[in-house]
């Protein structure tokens, strides 16, 4: 060390000696400033940087040589062959070159020996080369200690300066990087020129070909200048860039910290929770929502932890401890099927409160993503909606379709378990009556009364539901009739108080049919079908609330509806006809009318009675176009009559509660030209009874019109005189029944002897049907009759005008002598 400082002091020009380090520095530091630029730097662009790097590495350690070799002093005239000068600065050019190359290219400690052995090898190389380069009247002896020493200190600075200068990033990490580069660069130089010995020798040689001093130190600065020049450049390029860089590089950070911090409020916000695992199964990320659904602390969870660790401390704070175990497996378990099968199933799992679906989906790096959706609402709304489905809004009552339902598992376990079962099918009674009456809010209040005392009524494993409108069912699994017999008595309790609430409180009633599986049917709708059939029987017969299905009511119920199918078009077809029986007078024996009488022909089964298919034909409603079709035959018939005969014409009771009764009778009226005064409507007093002000205000309406209004079958309905107080009728017919049983009841006579004096104190005359004997005819001539019909003054015919075509005489002098004689022979004559 002694003799390198001594080489220093008494060898060199110490001016120069600081000039050469000076170089050296800056060559250095710009080396190090280039080497930085290529961490922006991709492809050709980073090989142009590097190759640059490399060049103002070269030129400057070059140039600091031969500055300190300018300042050496030998003692004898020097100068320096210019090819083997060259030649140095082609080898230090070269290996800087290569060795920056090498370095970017292979991050290793490998890589980095290498690249540090091919700068420091090409450094020395340059320097002992640029030695030998010397012309001088002297041979060199070389110290090899001193040589093999300058090398090592040539090299090992390298290893290090490299992968600092280009892969640090602080400015500590540059300047090491530069120093270790300009120790590397004076220590070879000054150890090696340490290693040389001057031997003065007579050898000749030529100062022509020969560079001198002065013309070397114009090279060199040449390359110092090149060096500082093309390091200020490509400094000042890579500052810029560097600047454009870190801008660009500060606003990604904050584009990323803006990305994350938008990032984390979307995952706080989500609705789901949110748990990420990297490939070895352990957690990544999850969000505050995931903490909320499984009521978790923010310590409960934590980095690192696997799925396992998670679904534990989750399922601890929701199922019972004897669970979690089981629980947990579920879930470990759905994971592996749900990440085999790409997340496609979720994993539902139901708690006391709580409904969460689980979703897992892999991620391409072998981990994978859980969403955790709170399905608690949904499940609620889906509960309510299928309970709405099939539960009655009003009642909250099973609804038909639930019915069914239960039903068909009740069929099910009787048919297993050997047991029967009860089908009760009720129907209140006069309910429509309290709607119109007290209006629907009533009578929904009585519905809902009648479903709480039904649901009070059943006990475990019966059932009760609302079939619609004022209909329900109810259901009772046994084995003994009196089990049954108890339940249909217990149910039919329910109607023994009032219904309804506060002052309005009404008494209900209903009607019941009781079926039984498997006597009465062996599926759900014959058992259904044969309890309404039951009830129905039970509506039909006053007095008698419950009614057991019995075999025959099937046949009766199907023959009713064979009998409703075939009178539908039944007109169209000409089946229906219309016979006209007489009216006659009995002052005078002369025709005062004739009553239209509608008899059904069918194709099959012959003649029908009105009395079989009328009250079908009024179930079924068919009655409104029947009525209407004989109202019009029988007013065009009339038309063709002479004019003081008229025409009477049953009216249903369904046919009167139409509102637009009055004007489809004028249209008939004058469709048939026929004058209103001829036309006589006969109604029941049964029809007026059921809605008796609606009715007697539709009467009023056609008596406006000029239509006869007539009372009929007076004495076998209700009979009440306010009936009579309360409309003008225009007549009075007394039922046949009384006129065939005077003969042998007293009770009889005295009716229709009542009945007469009724007619003679209102003014209203008086007609007797069923006029069949000369003792009918004395009956009513002594109690002053007016009117009479029966089949001792003829039977229903054809219609007159048809009569009259084929010559026979419908009124006049031998129609009137034939009456005539009839009341002669029964000893009477006419008045």
């Amino acid at each position: 060390m002694l003799l390198i400082l001594q080489c220093i002091r008494d060898r060199h020009d110490f001016p120069l000696v600081l000039l050469a380090a000076l170089v050296c520095a800056l060559t250095a530091i710009g080396t190090v400033r280039l080497s930085r630029q290529i961490r922006w730097a991709h492809g050709r662009e980073k090989t142009a940087w590097l190759a640059t790097t490399g060049i103002v590495a070269g030129l400057g350690i070059w140039a600091t040589h031969f500055i300190a070799m300018l300042g050496y002093d030998p003692g004898f005239v020097f100068g320096y062959d210019f090819a083997e000068t060259a030649a140095s600065l082609a080898i230090v050019l070269g290996t800087s070159v290569a060795a920056l190359l090498l370095a970017a290219r292979f991050d290793s400690k490998t890589g980095s020996f290498c690249s540090a052995l091919l700068m420091g090898g090409g450094v020395a190389a340059m320097h002992y080369l640029g030695m030998a380069a010397l012309e001088m009247p002297a041979i060199i002896r070389w110290d090899l200690g001193y040589v093999v020493v300058s090398v090592v200190l040539a090299i090992a600075p390298f290893t290090l300066a490299i992968p600092l200068a280009l892969r640090g990033q602080s400015a500590g990490t540059g300047a090491a990087a530069a120093m270790l580069m300009a120790f590397a660069v004076v220590l070879l130089h000054f150890t090696g020129m340490t290693a040389i010995s001057l031997i003065p020798s007579r050898a000749d040689f030529s100062s022509d070909t020969m560079m001198s001093p002065r013309a070397m130190s114009l090279w060199v600065f040449v390359a110092a200048f090149s060096t500082l020049a093309i390091a200020a450049t490509a400094a000042a390029i890579s500052r810029r860039a560097e600047i454009m860089m870190r801008r660009n590089e500060r606003l990604n950070n904050e584009r990323l910290e803006l990305v994350g911090r938008r990032l984390d409020l979307a995952l706080e916000n989500m609705h789901q929770g949110l748990c990420l695992f990297g490939a070895d199964g352990q957690l990544v990320l999850w969000n505050q929502r995931f903490l909320e659904m499984y009521r978790l602390a923010p310590g409960d969870i934590r980095l690192g932890m696997t799925m396992r660790d998670i679904a534990q401390a989750a399922i601890g704070n929701r199922a019972p401890p004897a669970e979690i175990e089981r629980r947990v497996m579920r879930v470990l378990n759905n994971l592996d099927a749900a990440l085999e099968s790409h997340g496609r199933a979720p994993d539902v799992s139901e708690y006391d409160d709580f409904v969460v679906s689980v979703r897992s989906r892999p991620l391409p790096d072998g981990g994978w993503v859980s969403t955790f959706d709170d399905i608690t609402e949904q499940r609620r709304t889906e509960a309510r909606i299928e309970h709405l489905a099939l539960h009655d809004g009003l009642t909250g009552l099973p609804n038909r379709s639930k019915f069914n339902d239960l039903m068909d598992r009740a069929i099910d376990i009787a048919a297993h378990s050997g047991a029967r079962l009860g089908v009760v099918v009720l129907d209140l009674d006069g309910f429509k009556e309290i709607n119109d009456s007290r209006g629907h809010a009533a009578g929904d209040e009585a519905l809902k009364a009648v479903a709480a005392s039904l649901r009070e009524a059943m006990l475990e494993g019966q059932n009760v539901a609302r079939l619609g409108g004022d209909e329900f069912a109810a259901t009772v699994l046994f084995r003994e009739n009196h089990e049954l017999a108890d339940f249909v008595d217990r149910i039919s309790t329910c109607f023994n108080g009032p219904s309804g609430s506060g002052a309005g409180d009404f008494v209900v009633k209903a009607s019941f049919g009781v079926a039984a599986y498997p006597e009465d049917g062996l599926d759900r709708e014959q058992l259904c079908n044969n309890a309404d059939l039951a009830m129905y029987r039970a509506k039909e017969n006053l007095g008698e609330r419950i009614c057991y299905y019995e075999k025959g009511m099937d046949e009766s119920a199907r023959y009713r509806r064979q009998i409703a199918a075939d009178l539908r078009g039944a007109a169209e077809r000409g089946e229906l006809i219309i016979l006209y029986q007489a009216q006659r007078t009995l002052k005078d024996g002369c025709i005062s009318g004739y009553e239209a009488l509608l008899r059904w022909h069918h194709p099959a089964r012959g003649l029908v009675t009105p009395c079989e298919f009328i009250p079908i034909a009024e179930e079924t409603g068919e009655i409104f176009a029947i009525g209407e079709w004989v109202l019009r035959q029988a007013c065009r018939e009339a038309a063709r009559w002479p004019e003081h005969h008229m025409v009477a014409v049953n009216l249903s009771a369904v046919q009167l509660g139409l509102p637009n009764l009055p004007e489809i009778i004028a249209g008939i009226l004058v469709e048939t030209g026929l004058p209103p005064r001829r036309l006589e409507l006969e109604i029941t007093e049964t029809a007026i009874i059921g809605d008796k002000a609606r009715a007697l205000h539709i009467l009023r309406k056609l008596k406006a019109m000029g239509v006869s209004i007539a009372i009929d079958d007076f004495g076998t309905g209700y009979s009440s005189l306010d009936t009579l107080n309360s409309f003008p009728f225009d007549k009075i017919k007394i039922d046949k029944s009384f006129v065939t049983g005077s003969e042998d009841r007293p009770q009889a006579r005295a009716i229709i002897r009542a009945v007469l004096a009724l007619g003679r104190s209102l003014d209203v005359p008086v007609l007797a049907e069923g006029v069949e004997t000369h003792l009918h005819v004395d009956l009513l001539q002594a109690e002053g009759c007016d009117q009479v019909q029966g089949f001792l003054f003829g039977r229903p015919q054809c219609a007159p005008s048809l009569m009259a075509a084929a010559g026979m005489e419908v009124d006049g002098a031998s129609a009137g002598s034939a009456a005539a004689h009839m009341l002669h022979s029964a000893g009477s004559t006419p008045s």
